[in-house]
């Protein structure tokens, strides 16, 4: 498994278990620019649960998902599609 594949894993593994809705969890990526972009979809019930009070959530998986990316050298972010 390459790094990215992992890293996706994990994400998916942290997002499934804040979800209520965990069978509407949709986790893509994409290139932009030499940065890997998770993109997130969710239940439209789990969205501010994703987020968080003030962005608090989705900055911890993102800080989260860039610790591990770091530890390989590679660049990544999280999106969640609103």
């Amino acid at each position: 498994m390459d790094a990215v594949s992992g890293i996706q894993q994990f994400l998916e593994y942290v997002v499934l278990g804040i979800a209520d809705h965990p069978h509407a969890v949709r986790i893509t990526r994409r290139e932009n620019h030499g940065t890997t972009i998770f993109d997130l979809s969710a239940d439209p019930e789990d969205i501010p649960r994703l987020i968080g009070s003030a962005g608090s959530t989705v900055n911890a998986l993102r800080s989260l998902v860039q610790a591990s990316a770091d530890r390989h050298g590679l660049h990544v972010g999280v999106e969640i599609a609103e």
